[in-house]
């Protein structure tokens, strides 16, 4: 499968920063209950993310996804630089490609479904039996 012409999405940092200073203060909280909650010292790399400078960490993103009730996509803001060209269809295709390469070595196929089943239990744990 030829993956030369596919676009991936950038992740906009400034409206990101707009869109998390936006979700934090819908629900509420201020940037003295995000420090505390995530257990920074300080609460200037909350007011970085704000003004895009810089973006959250993976764990401080997993957890404001938390405390936000959101999902951590819905906190980042993409941009596509050309034509979109992504299906549902291609959105399977990394799955397919691991499938084909580990699915031909003895084992492998039962290890990888037993993976998957594992990461869409946890997931459904996560976020509350939704996957």
């Amino acid at each position: 499968m030829n993956y030369a012409n596919r676009t991936y999405p950038n992740i906009n940092m400034e409206k990101t920063g707009l869109l998390l200073r936006d979700k934090v203060s819908e629900q509420g909280y201020t940037v003295k209950d995000i420090q505390r909650y995530l257990g920074l010292s300080c609460p200037q790399p909350i007011y970085r993310w704000f003004k895009g400078k810089v973006l959250p960490s993976l764990d401080h993103l997993l957890m404001l996804s938390r405390i936000l009730h959101v999902h951590m996509e819905e906190l980042l803001v993409l941009e596509i630089d050309g034509p979109i060209q992504e299906t549902e269809k291609n959105r399977e295709v990394p799955y397919d490609d691991i499938k084909a390469k580990y699915g031909k070595k003895q084992g492998q196929q039962g290890f990888l479904k037993e993976r998957l089943e594992r990461l869409s239990a946890y997931w459904k744990k996560l976020h509350g039996g939704t996957a």
